[in-house]
């Protein structure tokens, strides 16, 4: 009897090991000062000592007013700035302490990002944009996979189309499309919805959420928006440079 409890004990502890959600983007604190080109100048502390985790599969949405610090956060997390200190552990690498070659590489691979103002090149149609990842990398296009995504983003039949010929909403759904054409692990994404109006910004984050769902694809958004933020599964809200609270989403 005595053995046999044993056994399942392992058993049970087995199931708690294998159940835990993987932590793919960890910081330790982390902090992101500001100083002006004079010595004489103060030095402006925008990020201090931020602790932060998210776990595969996740949809978290960074809340908080203008200037506390949370699209400095999402750049740190991506790493396209670095901290004055502390750490960003992402996919098990500290980004900080690899070559910009190694930082780009990871970008590039597993990280799709989608600004407010969607960046895309106006002289490229919207075909030509979704696989501009892929054409910058070197890497071939698989021609079933864009018309995958076209659907998914309903834009199926505008390949051809240019960005002046879209919506703001349609254009934003392009930026998206190619941040998934790499098939990233993880989206990060900066007021995506910040220059939409009410009913594409809806639309685009009906879109996210079903990216998130159908892929399991984590998800990073920084928003101001309370509707927005609910579509994610966590929201954590920052002032002044620090997070003060994280709750599942409503």
């Amino acid at each position: 009897m005595i053995e046999m409890n044993r056994i399942l004990n392992n058993i049970n502890q087995s199931k708690v090991i294998n159940n835990k959600k993987e932590v793919i983007l960890e910081t330790k604190e982390l902090k992101k000062d500001f100083v002006g080109v004079n010595s004489s100048d103060l030095k402006v502390s925008i990020l201090k000592s931020i602790d932060f985790k998210v776990t595969r599969g996740e949809f978290v949405s960074i809340m908080g007013p203008s200037g506390c610090g949370k699209s400095t956060l999402l750049y740190l997390l991506g790493g396209l700035d670095k901290p004055t200190s502390g750490k960003v552990n992402l996919f098990g690498t500290d980004i900080n302490n690899i070559s910009e070659r190694k930082r780009s590489k990871l970008r590039c691979t597993k990280i799709g990002f989608v600004f407010q103002f969607y960046n895309l090149v106006q002289g490229l149609s919207v075909e030509e944009n979704i696989v501009l990842p892929l054409v910058m990398a070197g890497k071939k296009v698989d021609k079933d996979k864009v018309e995958e995504i076209l659907e998914i983003i309903g834009m199926k039949g505008k390949n051809k189309y240019k960005p002046s010929q879209l919506s703001g909403g349609q254009q934003q759904r392009v930026a998206i499309a190619r941040a998934l054409i790499i098939q990233p692990d993880l989206i990060l994404a900066d007021e995506p919805i910040g220059n939409l109006d009410s009913k594409s910004g809806d639309a685009v984050m009906e879109l996210f959420s079903k990216i998130n769902k159908k892929y399991n694809t984590t998800i990073v958004q920084v928003t101001h928006s309370e509707e927005s933020a609910k579509y994610g599964s966590r929201i954590v809200r920052m002032k002044d440079g620090v997070i003060v609270s994280s709750e599942e989403a409503c």
